[in-house]
């Protein structure tokens, strides 16, 4: 067994005493529960054209609480889990602060409150400056890199991460990570063109978004098909290869839907709930899809890690 494996052992001793590493766990789970809403808001807000709905910022028509109708309930709901998120990330900062002991998980929650702060700037500066698109797209692709990041965190103060590997297949985990970064490379650069097209309506961006979501496609199956043929004992990698290549198929479904609404259907149909539906389930899925190929590349990397 690695340093690493006995050092987390030993640190999981000390935090069972008190359950504070079981509850650290959780927080960090709910926190991406709730990040993940967050995403969903910020969704339906593009979804809707709400972004505008609520002139000011910070506060809504200079109050804390303005009457939720029309374009509004959508903005004030995505401030009101935004500053939800924000205050448990600060938390979990503070939490590991004083509870972990390594010091590069510490740094990582300073860097995930680093992240919500300048992506509630970032929110601020969308409506004073009109949505302006470069700001727009990057508070879009910031808000998926945080989702990875709490998810991230959470993984890492789960008991999975300390515990021996439970598996009889310990070699050639090493084969697998160039083919899960480039997956990981296309899905992201897919979130990039995604908020891209979203916020410009650029139709050379649809096209590259076209392209690259069947690179992620292939890359996908290729991921799905060397863990189910090289791995296929141990659950801890079928489950979420299998999951990924059902939302990558989940993804492109709703792709089409949103192509149709937002494109071929452009001057036909404006704001429908059907169009909202199709276009907000497509950015979520892409969000959790992302979250997943992350999810599965941290767990190759630890079999491989540890032998």
């Amino acid at each position: 067994m690695s340093t690493v494996c006995r050092d987390g052992l030993k640190i999981i001793g000390l935090k069972m005493k008190n359950n504070s590493f079981i509850w650290l766990h959780r927080y960090a789970q709910l926190l991406t529960v709730t990040t993940f809403l967050l995403i969903i808001a910020g969704g339906l807000v593009t979804s809707t054209k709400s972004g505008l709905s609520v002139p000011d910022w910070p506060l809504s028509y200079g109050k804390l609480m303005p009457p939720m109708v029309g374009g509004i309930r959508y903005e004030h709901t995505h401030r009101m889990i935004a500053s939800l998120v924000g205050l448990m990330t600060l938390a979990l900062a503070l939490w590991l602060g004083a509870s972990e002991q390594r010091r590069w998980v510490r740094w990582l929650g300073i860097t995930a409150f680093g992240a919500v702060v300048i992506q509630g700037i970032l929110g601020g500066l969308t409506v004073l400056y009109l949505l302006p698109a470069p700001i727009s797209i990057f508070h879009a692709c910031l808000a998926q890199t945080f989702f990875v990041l709490v998810m991230s965190l959470a993984f890492f103060t789960s008991r999975e991460w300390f515990m021996p590997i439970q598996t009889s297949v310990r070699s050639g985990f090493s084969d697998m990570k160039p083919l899960l970064l480039m997956t990981m490379g296309f899905t992201y650069s897919q979130l990039i063109l995604g908020a891209t097209l979203r916020h410009t309506g650029n139709q050379f961006i649809a096209v590259s978004h076209i392209v690259n979501g069947f690179f992620i496609l292939i890359h996908s199956g290729l991921v799905m098909a060397r863990v189910l043929n090289h791995y296929e004992g141990d659950k801890q990698l079928v489950y979420p290869a299998v999951f990924l290549g059902f939302l990558t198929l989940l993804q492109m479904a709703f792709g089409i839907g949103a192509f149709i609404y937002t494109i071929a259907l452009h001057e036909a149909v404006q704001i429908s709930s059907a169009r909202v539906f199709f276009v907000t389930v497509h950015q979520t899925l892409g969000a959790l899809l992302l979250a997943t190929i992350a999810f599965l590349t941290l767990r190759i990397y630890r079999k491989a890690a540890i032998k």
